[in-house]
């Protein structure tokens, strides 16, 4: 179905014997016209919109989510410009690195790196608040340090996002990574940016002062864009290449990652059922 397969009205056509099916799973259709099988059925996730986005929820045993994602007010942001990549990953790994404090700037080149909040664990919900330096590399202001916030939102194990607050030009932005599973051994990853409309163009740099704002706010969320993109990119190699250790073997500086692997257990319960099942077995 997701290699070839087609929307017919409101029915997704599989493109080896042509079945169609309704969004209960139902097969509705043949390719043959014959009578529709009754075990052809196919299994259905719950789906939700928000903010341009389809969110689809897996749950091993097909449960509907006890909570959602927040609508966002996207009253004075730019529409959300947005960039696919396939890595051979795990949702988990791309979410880590929200937490991960040490390799800010060893990998990303920050410095004067520091924690304005304490990570906070609500349910399926993660947050933490950092403040990061770094030349700028934007915007045509290479040569120039800027000082930058950076609030976490982490939201089950597909969604984050990154509310960053650049003071020197009074700039706002969203940023996104949206993690998801194609096969056994690798994501795509969507990831995204918007800008806050409340920043005057001209305090970015003079010359997007001089052509119209529309114009402007599409270079400025675009360039967003493409940085953080830069910096995603630099994750790659790291996360196709590193091996998953746990529990994690950790030094002072690494960050709270014990707290987020423990955050992430909540969303395994068929692993946590076994490991119960094993427990109980040998014990």
């Amino acid at each position: 179905m997701g290699k070839g397969g087609t929307i017919e009205g409101e029915t997704i056509r599989c493109p080896f014997h042509g079945f169609c099916f309704n969004t209960q799973g139902e097969c509705t259709k043949t390719g043959y016209d014959t009578k529709t099988p009754p075990k052809a059925i196919l299994r259905t996730w719950p789906a939700r919109e928000v903010n341009g986005l389809l969110m689809v929820y897996y749950h091993p045993y097909g449960e509907a989510p006890s909570w959602d994602v927040p609508v966002l007010d996207e009253n004075n942001w730019t529409f959300m410009a947005r960039k696919k990549f396939e890595v051979r990953s795990h949702p988990q790994e791309t979410s880590e690195n929200s937490v991960d404090f040490g390799y800010f700037s060893i990998v990303h080149g920050y410095t004067d790196t520091e924690v304005l909040a304490n990570l906070h664990v609500d349910g399926p919900y993660l947050n933490g608040k950092y403040v990061l330096h770094r030349e700028a590399d934007v915007f045509l202001q290479s040569g120039t340090t800027i000082r930058a916030e950076f609030e976490v939102h982490v939201w089950g194990l597909g969604y984050s996002w990154v509310d960053v607050f650049v003071e020197k030009f009074n700039l706002r932005t969203r940023v996104f990574v949206l993690a998801t599973p194609i096969d056994g051994e690798k994501i795509t990853i969507h990831s995204g940016a918007s800008v806050c409309t409340d920043v005057k163009p001209g305090d970015i740099h003079w010359a997007l002062g001089l052509i119209p704002s529309q114009w402007a706010y599409k270079l400025i969320t675009k360039a967003t864009l493409k940085g953080y993109c830069d910096d995603l990119a630099a994750d790659f190699d790291i996360w196709e290449n590193k091996i998953y250790i746990d529990p994690p073997a950790l030094a002072k500086g690494d960050g709270p990652i014990a707290a987020y692997r423990k955050y992430c257990r909540q969303f395994y319960p068929h692993l946590e059922e076994w490991k119960s099942g094993r427990q109980l077995a040998t014990g």
